[in-house]
């Protein structure tokens, strides 16, 4: 008798990033697919990495995380939001956001509970729902600005009992920022309701034009049922190191590393020291990065004149969103594996970001790269 898999996740394939990152390999392309830098990290960070090894930093962190790494944490984000973090009670250091994001939902959702996702939206949201046996509910933003759809949201919230809402700001992929309204707004229709808040902030400090960042931290009310996830590979240009960590209140916190110290117990202690220090001794570097990044944001939209491209506004995050109705009437997931094949630049097609494949003919753009790679991208595009 063979044996008989039963998956948990029977839609699931290998995600579009990793075949676009796949062809890219395949054709040589310029990858502006998958959301990483091309560049390095401050190099003070592997300074402070070879301390860590040498002066014995290497067995298990505390679980919550290096109390160092928590107490800086601290620091930053009273400094930025006015919001005490308590490093003991508040803060813990995940592999990642992802990880995190994974853990607070395991730990919040049960068999039948129903979770409302904003699409498009980050692909491991909906699997996380679904291998806790929960239930998806997708609202699409609205288009062509991505707003929340506030009246489907509230008809949704007084109809239906809903464990967990999960809101990206900054958002990926679509580059938009919630103002301070729509956080009130939130906090409004959901303060009478039982109801968690994940908010996946990772993306915090890369906010542009002079425009100050909307955290849910900012919001006491809303703080009381609510998560705020953040990502350090984001912030120092290094995803490869994994490091995340989410702030919620201790009731909360608590509920969420009972799950935490039963999967990765803690993550890499020599990061999480190099972190540290870097924090501690570099603080200058996170007031530069909405600057640094729009500089970036604005250079690939100067070199991306030339081609058939439409970008759409981006507030926040190193993505832009394009339309390419000038180029081409193909599906996105078409289009985007002839511009891999044929101009040899991998980007995203959006309609991935959608549950049921929906596709208003954009793709993504990550501009997280060097000059010169964005200018050799833009040559190759506008052929």
């Amino acid at each position: 008798m063979s044996f008989k898999i039963e998956s948990k996740l029977p839609q699931s394939g290998l995600s579009i990033f990793a075949r676009m990152t796949a062809a890219a390999i395949q054709h040589e392309a310029i990858n502006l697919a998958q959301g990483f830098p091309n560049f390095s990290p401050p190099v003070e960070l592997f300074q402070y990495l070879q301390e860590a090894v040498f002066n014995g930093f290497n067995q298990y962190a505390a679980m919550p995380g290096l109390p160092a790494l928590r107490n800086e944490i601290s620091k930053r984000i009273e400094s930025d939001y006015l919001y005490h973090a308590n490093p003991e009670s508040e803060i813990t250091i995940t592999a990642g956001a992802t990880q995190a994001i994974y853990t607070i939902i395991s730990a919040y959702i049960h068999s039948g509970d129903k979770a409302i996702l904003f699409e498009p939206a980050y692909d491991s949201y909906g699997p996380a729902v679904k291998v806790n046996g929960g239930i998806p509910i997708y609202l699409r933003l609205k288009l062509p600005d991505f707003k929340i759809p506030w009246e489907e949201l509230e008809s949704i919230l007084n109809s239906e009992k809903i464990k967990i809402i999960v809101i990206n700001n900054p958002h990926n992929p679509a580059g938009r920022i919630l103002n301070a309204d729509d956080l009130e707004r939130m906090e409004r229709i959901t303060k009478e309701k039982d109801i968690l808040l994940i908010w996946d902030e990772v993306y915090d400090l890369l906010v542009f034009d002079g425009i100050q960042h909307n955290s849910a931290l900012q919001n006491k009310s809303l703080m009381d049922h609510s998560c705020v996830v953040f990502s350090m590979g984001k912030t120092l240009h290094n995803t490869g190191w994994k490091i995340g960590y989410s702030i919620a209140k201790p009731e909360i916190t608590n509920e969420i590393r009972k799950l935490h110290q039963f999967t990765v117990f803690s993550v890499n202690t020599p990061a999480q020291y190099a972190i540290a220090k870097f924090m501690e001794n570099h603080p200058e570097f996170f007031k530069s990065l909405p600057q640094f990044y729009q500089h970036k944001r604005d250079f690939f939209l100067t070199q991306m004149k030339d081609t058939a491209f439409d970008f759409l506004p981006c507030e926040g995050s190193y993505f832009a969103l394009a339309t390419y109705a000038k180029k081409s009437t193909k599906s996105d997931i078409d289009f985007a594996m002839e511009l891999v094949e044929k101009n040899r630049v991998a980007v995203i097609p959006i309609s991935a970001f959608y549950h049921d494949g929906y596709d208003p003919l954009m793709l993504r753009f990550c501009f997280a790269k060097t000059e010169d790679t964005i200018s050799e991208a833009a040559r190759r595009l506008a052929h």
